[in-house]
Protein backbone atom coordinates (compact mmCIF):
# COMPACT_ATOMS: atom_id res chain seq x y z
CA UNK A 1 0.00 0.00 0.00
CA UNK A 2 2.91 2.76 0.58
CA UNK A 3 3.93 2.45 -3.02
CA UNK A 4 0.96 3.50 -4.17
CA UNK A 5 0.35 6.06 -1.37
CA UNK A 6 3.30 7.45 -3.00
CA UNK A 7 2.26 7.35 -6.01
CA UNK A 8 -0.69 9.26 -5.26
CA UNK A 9 0.85 12.13 -3.61
CA UNK A 10 3.32 12.39 -6.71
CA UNK A 11 0.41 12.73 -8.76
CA UNK A 12 -1.28 15.20 -6.75
CA UNK A 13 2.27 17.72 -6.82
CA UNK A 14 2.15 17.11 -10.45
CA UNK A 15 -1.42 17.64 -11.04
CA UNK A 16 -0.76 21.01 -9.11
CA UNK A 17 2.26 21.90 -11.01
CA UNK A 18 1.18 21.84 -14.09
CA UNK A 19 -1.75 23.57 -12.94
CA UNK A 20 0.46 26.29 -11.98
CA UNK A 21 2.33 26.84 -15.09
CA UNK A 22 -1.09 27.15 -16.90
CA UNK A 23 -2.06 29.81 -14.91
CA UNK A 24 1.07 31.57 -15.29
CA UNK A 25 1.03 31.17 -18.99
CA UNK A 26 -2.56 32.54 -19.11
CA UNK A 27 -1.48 35.60 -16.76
CA UNK A 28 1.65 36.04 -19.42
CA UNK A 29 -1.07 35.99 -22.21
CA UNK A 30 -3.30 38.32 -21.23
CA UNK A 31 -0.88 40.94 -19.64
CA UNK A 32 1.18 40.72 -23.53
CA UNK A 33 -0.26 42.55 -26.41
CA UNK A 34 -3.27 40.99 -28.95
CA UNK A 35 -1.30 39.74 -32.45
CA UNK A 36 -1.64 42.55 -34.99
CA UNK A 37 -1.46 45.90 -31.96
CA UNK A 38 1.48 47.08 -29.51
CA UNK A 39 1.17 48.44 -25.79
CA UNK A 40 1.10 51.74 -27.06
CA UNK A 41 -2.76 50.90 -28.95
CA UNK A 42 -5.43 52.87 -27.25
CA UNK A 43 -7.90 52.69 -29.89
CA UNK A 44 -10.51 49.73 -30.14
CA UNK A 45 -9.79 47.71 -33.47
CA UNK A 46 -12.94 46.70 -35.47
CA UNK A 47 -12.63 42.91 -33.94
CA UNK A 48 -13.07 44.03 -31.03
CA UNK A 49 -15.82 46.05 -31.17
CA UNK A 50 -18.01 44.11 -34.01
CA UNK A 51 -18.92 40.41 -33.23
CA UNK A 52 -14.98 39.56 -32.73
CA UNK A 53 -15.95 35.48 -32.98
CA UNK A 54 -17.05 35.38 -36.69
CA UNK A 55 -14.98 35.44 -39.90
CA UNK A 56 -14.66 38.90 -41.47
CA UNK A 57 -14.40 39.58 -44.59
CA UNK A 58 -11.37 41.00 -46.71
CA UNK A 59 -12.79 44.38 -46.64
CA UNK A 60 -13.17 44.50 -43.22
CA UNK A 61 -9.90 42.93 -42.50
CA UNK A 62 -8.31 45.75 -44.16
CA UNK A 63 -10.25 48.28 -42.72
CA UNK A 64 -8.75 46.78 -39.51
CA UNK A 65 -5.61 47.81 -40.83
CA UNK A 66 -6.13 50.72 -41.46
CA UNK A 67 -7.73 51.87 -37.93
CA UNK A 68 -5.08 50.42 -36.47
CA UNK A 69 -2.17 52.26 -38.73
CA UNK A 70 -3.27 55.75 -39.64
CA UNK A 71 -4.21 57.84 -36.28
CA UNK A 72 -1.06 60.17 -35.41
CA UNK A 73 0.35 63.47 -35.91
CA UNK A 74 1.94 64.10 -39.47
CA UNK A 75 3.80 66.48 -41.05
CA UNK A 76 5.99 67.32 -43.97
CA UNK A 77 8.97 69.29 -42.65
CA UNK A 78 11.73 66.84 -44.42
CA UNK A 79 9.76 67.39 -47.99
CA UNK A 80 9.91 71.46 -47.70
CA UNK A 81 14.07 71.13 -47.12
CA UNK A 82 14.69 68.69 -50.04
CA UNK A 83 12.29 70.62 -52.34
CA UNK A 84 14.81 74.18 -50.82
CA UNK A 85 18.25 71.39 -52.20
CA UNK A 86 16.28 70.52 -55.45
CA UNK A 87 15.26 74.57 -56.07
CA UNK A 88 11.59 72.83 -56.44
CA UNK A 89 10.11 76.16 -54.74
CA UNK A 90 11.56 77.92 -58.25
CA UNK A 91 9.17 75.03 -60.24
CA UNK A 92 6.68 76.30 -62.39
CA UNK A 93 3.84 74.89 -60.51
CA UNK A 94 2.96 75.84 -56.90
CA UNK A 95 5.75 75.23 -54.07
CA UNK A 96 4.94 73.09 -51.39
CA UNK A 97 3.52 74.57 -48.58
CA UNK A 98 4.22 73.73 -44.34
CA UNK A 99 1.47 71.22 -43.86
CA UNK A 100 0.84 69.64 -40.42
CA UNK A 101 -2.46 66.83 -40.20
CA UNK A 102 -3.92 65.40 -37.25
CA UNK A 103 -5.59 62.23 -37.62
CA UNK A 104 -7.64 61.09 -35.16
CA UNK A 105 -9.97 57.80 -35.37
CA UNK A 106 -13.46 57.72 -33.22
CA UNK A 107 -16.32 55.63 -33.11
CA UNK A 108 -19.77 55.58 -32.82
CA UNK A 109 -22.99 54.20 -34.12
CA UNK A 110 -23.81 57.51 -36.31
CA UNK A 111 -20.80 56.77 -38.10
CA UNK A 112 -19.82 53.64 -37.86
CA UNK A 113 -16.88 51.72 -36.68
CA UNK A 114 -14.53 53.23 -39.27
CA UNK A 115 -14.62 56.94 -38.52
CA UNK A 116 -11.84 59.23 -39.02
CA UNK A 117 -11.44 62.85 -38.45
CA UNK A 118 -8.90 65.38 -40.08
CA UNK A 119 -7.35 68.24 -39.22
CA UNK A 120 -5.03 69.94 -41.55
CA UNK A 121 -3.32 73.56 -41.00
CA UNK A 122 -0.95 75.08 -42.36
CA UNK A 123 2.61 77.38 -42.61
CA UNK A 124 3.09 75.82 -38.95
CA UNK A 125 0.01 78.00 -37.69
CA UNK A 126 -2.77 76.23 -36.04
CA UNK A 127 -5.27 78.62 -36.95
CA UNK A 128 -4.92 78.36 -40.20
CA UNK A 129 -7.42 75.03 -41.42
CA UNK A 130 -7.40 74.30 -44.58
CA UNK A 131 -8.93 70.97 -44.28
CA UNK A 132 -11.37 69.65 -41.43
CA UNK A 133 -13.48 66.83 -42.07
CA UNK A 134 -14.56 63.54 -41.14
CA UNK A 135 -14.03 60.36 -43.53
CA UNK A 136 -16.98 57.54 -42.91
CA UNK A 137 -15.25 54.41 -44.17
CA UNK A 138 -17.24 51.83 -45.21
CA UNK A 139 -15.58 48.18 -46.35
CA UNK A 140 -17.49 47.24 -49.95
CA UNK A 141 -17.37 43.18 -50.25
CA UNK A 142 -18.28 43.60 -53.83
CA UNK A 143 -15.44 46.11 -54.63
CA UNK A 144 -13.28 44.48 -52.40
CA UNK A 145 -12.33 47.70 -51.08
CA UNK A 146 -13.15 50.59 -48.40
CA UNK A 147 -15.92 53.34 -49.82
CA UNK A 148 -14.89 56.42 -47.58
CA UNK A 149 -17.96 59.25 -47.58
CA UNK A 150 -16.52 62.50 -46.72
CA UNK A 151 -17.92 65.12 -44.32
CA UNK A 152 -16.52 68.62 -44.36
CA UNK A 153 -16.99 71.30 -41.53
CA UNK A 154 -19.12 74.65 -42.76
CA UNK A 155 -17.04 76.39 -40.49
CA UNK A 156 -13.39 75.84 -39.35
CA UNK A 157 -12.41 76.01 -36.37
CA UNK A 158 -9.50 73.97 -34.97
CA UNK A 159 -10.52 71.48 -32.04
CA UNK A 160 -7.23 69.30 -31.62
CA UNK A 161 -4.64 71.76 -32.52
CA UNK A 162 -6.31 74.07 -29.85
CA UNK A 163 -6.04 71.71 -27.63
CA UNK A 164 -10.00 71.65 -27.54
CA UNK A 165 -12.13 68.73 -26.14
CA UNK A 166 -13.25 66.24 -28.98
CA UNK A 167 -16.63 65.45 -27.81
CA UNK A 168 -18.19 68.00 -30.06
CA UNK A 169 -16.75 66.27 -33.26
CA UNK A 170 -17.26 62.35 -31.55
CA UNK A 171 -21.03 62.91 -30.87
CA UNK A 172 -21.63 64.32 -34.71
CA UNK A 173 -24.07 62.51 -36.99
CA UNK A 174 -23.79 62.82 -40.80
CA UNK A 175 -27.10 64.69 -40.92
CA UNK A 176 -25.16 67.36 -38.63
CA UNK A 177 -25.76 70.83 -39.77
CA UNK A 178 -22.47 71.24 -38.98
CA UNK A 179 -21.41 68.92 -41.76
CA UNK A 180 -21.76 68.93 -45.51
CA UNK A 181 -20.92 65.88 -47.55
CA UNK A 182 -18.34 65.79 -50.01
CA UNK A 183 -17.40 63.97 -52.83
CA UNK A 184 -16.63 60.33 -52.03
CA UNK A 185 -13.73 58.50 -52.94
CA UNK A 186 -12.61 54.12 -52.67
CA UNK A 187 -9.33 53.53 -51.32
CA UNK A 188 -7.86 49.93 -52.00
CA UNK A 189 -4.71 48.24 -51.02
CA UNK A 190 -1.82 49.48 -52.77
CA UNK A 191 1.48 47.40 -51.82
CA UNK A 192 1.84 47.96 -48.18
CA UNK A 193 -0.11 50.89 -47.82
CA UNK A 194 -3.53 52.29 -48.71
CA UNK A 195 -4.53 54.92 -51.90
CA UNK A 196 -7.58 56.36 -52.12
CA UNK A 197 -9.15 58.10 -55.66
CA UNK A 198 -12.12 60.67 -56.14
CA UNK A 199 -14.62 57.94 -57.41
CA UNK A 200 -15.79 59.97 -60.73
CA UNK A 201 -12.63 62.53 -61.09
CA UNK A 202 -15.06 65.50 -61.05
CA UNK A 203 -15.21 66.87 -57.89
CA UNK A 204 -15.52 71.00 -58.20
CA UNK A 205 -12.47 72.53 -56.80
CA UNK A 206 -14.31 75.88 -56.30
CA UNK A 207 -17.95 76.98 -56.88
CA UNK A 208 -16.94 79.97 -58.92
CA UNK A 209 -14.99 77.84 -61.52
CA UNK A 210 -17.35 74.73 -62.26
CA UNK A 211 -15.22 73.47 -65.37
CA UNK A 212 -11.74 72.96 -62.62
CA UNK A 213 -12.50 69.91 -60.97
CA UNK A 214 -10.29 67.39 -59.06
CA UNK A 215 -9.12 63.94 -58.50
CA UNK A 216 -8.61 63.72 -54.71
CA UNK A 217 -6.23 61.21 -53.60
CA UNK A 218 -4.32 60.23 -50.57
CA UNK A 219 -2.58 57.70 -49.40
CA UNK A 220 -1.70 56.28 -45.88
CA UNK A 221 0.84 53.48 -44.48
CA UNK A 222 2.61 52.94 -41.28
CA UNK A 223 5.03 55.60 -41.38
CA UNK A 224 3.53 58.54 -43.75
CA UNK A 225 0.19 60.10 -44.92
CA UNK A 226 0.30 61.60 -48.82
CA UNK A 227 -2.26 63.45 -50.48
CA UNK A 228 -2.90 65.19 -53.88
CA UNK A 229 -5.18 67.42 -55.74
CA UNK A 230 -4.90 66.45 -59.60
CA UNK A 231 -6.67 69.26 -61.66
CA UNK A 232 -8.89 68.56 -64.87
CA UNK A 233 -10.50 71.27 -67.01
CA UNK A 234 -13.71 70.06 -68.72
CA UNK A 235 -12.56 66.24 -68.23
CA UNK A 236 -8.80 66.80 -69.56
CA UNK A 237 -5.97 66.36 -67.10
CA UNK A 238 -4.51 69.30 -66.70
CA UNK A 239 -0.24 69.74 -68.20
CA UNK A 240 2.30 68.74 -65.19
CA UNK A 241 3.39 72.44 -64.79
CA UNK A 242 -0.12 73.17 -63.66
CA UNK A 243 -0.63 70.65 -61.08
CA UNK A 244 1.56 70.57 -57.68
CA UNK A 245 2.97 67.18 -56.52
CA UNK A 246 1.82 65.35 -54.27
CA UNK A 247 2.45 66.15 -50.63
CA UNK A 248 4.31 63.77 -48.80
CA UNK A 249 3.97 63.61 -44.33
CA UNK A 250 5.55 61.66 -42.09
CA UNK A 251 4.14 60.30 -38.90
CA UNK A 252 5.73 62.10 -35.82
CA UNK A 253 5.96 61.43 -32.28
CA UNK A 254 5.25 63.82 -29.37
CA UNK A 255 7.85 64.58 -26.62
CA UNK A 256 7.33 65.76 -23.49
CA UNK A 257 10.54 68.55 -22.80
CA UNK A 258 11.60 70.94 -19.80
CA UNK A 259 13.92 73.99 -20.35
CA UNK A 260 16.02 74.70 -17.40
CA UNK A 261 18.76 77.75 -16.90
CA UNK A 262 21.34 77.79 -13.94
CA UNK A 263 19.93 79.61 -10.85
CA UNK A 264 22.12 82.56 -9.95
CA UNK A 265 20.60 81.95 -6.21
CA UNK A 266 21.28 79.96 -3.13
CA UNK A 267 19.38 76.32 -3.91
CA UNK A 268 18.55 74.21 -6.30
CA UNK A 269 21.50 74.64 -8.87
CA UNK A 270 18.88 75.21 -11.99
CA UNK A 271 15.24 76.19 -12.32
CA UNK A 272 12.78 74.69 -14.88
CA UNK A 273 11.25 77.51 -16.72
CA UNK A 274 9.34 75.93 -19.72
CA UNK A 275 7.42 72.68 -19.89
CA UNK A 276 6.99 71.85 -23.70
CA UNK A 277 5.33 69.30 -26.00
CA UNK A 278 7.30 68.94 -29.31
CA UNK A 279 6.72 66.99 -32.19
CA UNK A 280 9.74 65.18 -33.75
CA UNK A 281 9.08 66.09 -37.02
CA UNK A 282 9.87 70.05 -37.21
CA UNK A 283 8.46 70.43 -34.21
CA UNK A 284 10.04 74.15 -32.50
CA UNK A 285 9.49 76.48 -29.22
CA UNK A 286 10.32 79.78 -28.99
CA UNK A 287 11.60 81.64 -25.89
CA UNK A 288 13.23 84.26 -24.22
CA UNK A 289 16.71 83.65 -22.20
CA UNK A 290 17.01 85.17 -18.99
CA UNK A 291 19.58 87.32 -20.77
CA UNK A 292 17.08 89.08 -23.18
CA UNK A 293 18.13 86.94 -26.23
CA UNK A 294 15.45 85.44 -27.88
CA UNK A 295 15.64 81.80 -29.26
CA UNK A 296 14.02 78.71 -30.55
CA UNK A 297 14.53 75.05 -29.58
CA UNK A 298 14.22 72.88 -32.41
CA UNK A 299 13.24 68.56 -32.72
CA UNK A 300 13.62 66.87 -36.33
CA UNK A 301 13.98 63.38 -37.46
CA UNK A 302 16.27 64.13 -40.25
CA UNK A 303 18.89 62.43 -42.64
CA UNK A 304 22.27 62.98 -41.85
CA UNK A 305 24.28 63.23 -45.30
CA UNK A 306 27.62 63.16 -43.17
CA UNK A 307 26.74 59.82 -41.97
CA UNK A 308 24.40 58.66 -44.52
CA UNK A 309 21.72 57.67 -42.25
CA UNK A 310 18.25 58.88 -40.41
CA UNK A 311 19.22 61.09 -37.21
CA UNK A 312 17.20 62.23 -34.46
CA UNK A 313 18.56 65.76 -33.61
CA UNK A 314 17.60 68.56 -30.74
CA UNK A 315 18.93 72.37 -31.70
CA UNK A 316 19.14 75.59 -30.35
CA UNK A 317 19.17 79.04 -32.65
CA UNK A 318 19.74 82.52 -32.34
CA UNK A 319 16.34 84.09 -33.52
CA UNK A 320 18.81 87.41 -34.27
CA UNK A 321 21.98 85.73 -35.71
CA UNK A 322 20.15 82.38 -37.05
CA UNK A 323 23.40 80.82 -35.52
CA UNK A 324 22.66 77.27 -34.19
CA UNK A 325 24.02 77.80 -30.65
CA UNK A 326 23.55 74.37 -29.51
CA UNK A 327 22.90 70.54 -31.71
CA UNK A 328 22.47 67.43 -30.38
CA UNK A 329 21.57 64.10 -32.02
CA UNK A 330 20.62 60.56 -31.40
CA UNK A 331 19.28 57.40 -32.94
CA UNK A 332 16.10 58.34 -34.70
CA UNK A 333 13.94 55.58 -32.67
CA UNK A 334 14.98 56.98 -29.50
CA UNK A 335 12.78 57.65 -26.60
CA UNK A 336 14.97 60.45 -24.79
CA UNK A 337 17.20 63.49 -25.78
CA UNK A 338 19.04 66.21 -24.20
CA UNK A 339 22.01 68.67 -24.15
CA UNK A 340 23.52 70.50 -20.89
CA UNK A 341 26.15 72.98 -22.07
CA UNK A 342 26.17 74.53 -18.77
CA UNK A 343 24.09 77.87 -19.11
CA UNK A 344 20.89 76.01 -20.58
CA UNK A 345 19.97 72.55 -20.15
CA UNK A 346 17.16 70.21 -22.35
CA UNK A 347 15.77 67.15 -21.24
CA UNK A 348 13.21 65.64 -23.47
CA UNK A 349 11.45 62.25 -22.98
CA UNK A 350 8.68 60.29 -24.95
CA UNK A 351 5.39 61.74 -23.64
CA UNK A 352 3.52 59.14 -21.95
CA UNK A 353 1.68 58.84 -18.88
CA UNK A 354 5.11 57.23 -17.08
CA UNK A 355 7.43 59.98 -18.38
CA UNK A 356 5.17 62.85 -17.36
CA UNK A 357 4.70 61.59 -13.87
CA UNK A 358 8.41 61.29 -13.73
CA UNK A 359 9.70 64.70 -15.05
CA UNK A 360 6.96 66.15 -12.86
CA UNK A 361 8.51 64.60 -9.63
CA UNK A 362 12.14 65.44 -11.04
CA UNK A 363 11.33 69.10 -11.81
CA UNK A 364 11.58 72.36 -10.50
CA UNK A 365 15.14 72.02 -10.51
CA UNK A 366 17.14 68.72 -9.68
Amino acid sequence: MKPIKQTVISLIFLMGFLMGLAQEKEKTLASSPAMGATSKTTNKRLASTVEPDRKFSYAERELDYLSHIWEGEYDNVEQLDFDKIQAKENAKGKPHERVHVSVRQFQNSNFGVGSVYIEEYRNNDPSLLTRQCIYQLIPDDTEKAIRVKVFHFKNSTPILAAGKSFESVSVLTPASEQLIEGCPLILRREGAGFLAETVDKKCVKSPKNNQQTIDYQFGVSEAGFTFQEILYAADMRLADTQQTSAYTLEKARCFSCMIDFPNDTNGRPTVTNYYIDILDQGGSFKFTYPDGRNMTFGMRNTWSFGMHRETFVIYLVDDVTKKTLIYSWGSPGADRIGFNPGWIRAQCDLKTARNVKLQKELRPGS
